[in-house]
């Protein structure tokens, strides 16, 4: 491309020469031809620049393409294939934990967890007390006993018990604390609100409970709060040991005679007196069987 530019121009250049020097005088034809020299340079580099600059232009948007073009191969080709480096996010707000699922109030799962938790309660309680039977003090939330919160109960056949407070520890094993609630009866007669019932004195009344069923339950919904309760207070007086008769009565030794101090109600009978000291050992007491008695001493 540059040969014919060259040769068109250059044929211009010598004619404008030959014109300039045969029209006007020698001294301003020299300067016309210097001018028109320069004149010619001018136009001449302006095209060829202006050419070159074209195909330069061509040449850098063809670059911008393909580089464009290999930006999108490799970010799709990241994309696919894992980063070898853990990427952490950084959540622009902190996500709450998980709360544990529960089951609607009004769901089959609800009522039959309830029912199983129900029958655990029976069955503790049967095995100090096998007569006891008891109701819910008020509905209570499935929730709130899987959190270890204390629910109420209300109890009959349970000696003098009225009430009893039943929990659950994160192990899953029941506690039950027996206690005895009443409120100011009225005075009076007849069968009106507040009346005191009375004993009616038959037989069926008197009827002794039947044999504990599990003896370690026994102890601690029975005796180990009154062995406790009875041996820090003989022990604060200097005696250490003290003696449970069949019937369930406790008695100390004084001047030589035999004092009653309390008496335990439901005592195991002495089938299952041998299993009742195993478990006093537990709580660091030592039990010894005798004929007719059980003697418990502590130091």
């Amino acid at each position: 491309m540059r040969k014919p530019i060259f040769t068109k121009s250059i044929k211009i250049l010598i004619v404008s020469l030959l014109l300039l020097a045969v029209f006007f005088r020698k001294e301003r034809s020299q300067k016309l031809m210097a001018l028109a020299f320069i004149l010619w340079a001018v136009v001449t580099v302006g095209i060829l620049l202006f050419r070159q600059s074209g195909k330069l232009f061509k040449k850098c948007r063809a670059l911008c393409s393909a580089l464009k073009q290999k930006i999108g191969q490799m970010m799709e080709s990241s994309e696919e294939i894992p980063s070898p480096f853990p990427v952490q996010e950084h959540p622009k707000e902190p996500v709450p934990p998980a709360k544990p699922a529960f089951p609607a109030p009004d769901s089959r799962e609800y009522e039959t967890m309830l029912l199983h938790i129900a029958l655990r309660i029976t069955e503790k309680l049967k095995s100090a007390y096998p007569q006891a039977v008891w109701q819910w003090k008020d509905t209570p939330s499935l929730q709130d006993i899987l959190k270890g919160g204390t629910i109420r109960i209300l109890v009959e056949n349970m000696d003098t018990y009225t009430h009893a407070d039943i929990s659950f520890d994160r192990f899953g094993r029941i506690h039950v604390e027996p206690m005895v609630i009443g409120s100011f009866a009225d005075t009076g007669n007849g069968n009106g609100a507040g009346a005191v019932p009375q004993p009616s004195g038959t037989d069926e009344d008197s009827t002794p409970e039947p044999s504990v069923v599990d003896v370690r339950v026994w102890y601690e919904l029975i005796g180990q709060k009154v062995l406790e309760e009875l041996i820090t207070d003989l022990n604060a007086n200097g005696h250490s040991m003290l003696t449970i008769k069949e019937n369930g009565d406790i008695v100390v030794s004084c001047q030589k005679k035999k004092i009653l101090k309390a008496t335990l109600d439901s005592f195991p009978g002495k089938a299952y007196w041998k299993e009742l000291v195993s478990i006093l050992e537990e709580n660091e007491l030592k039990g010894k069987i005798s004929d007719d008695s059980l003697q418990v001493s502590w130091i």
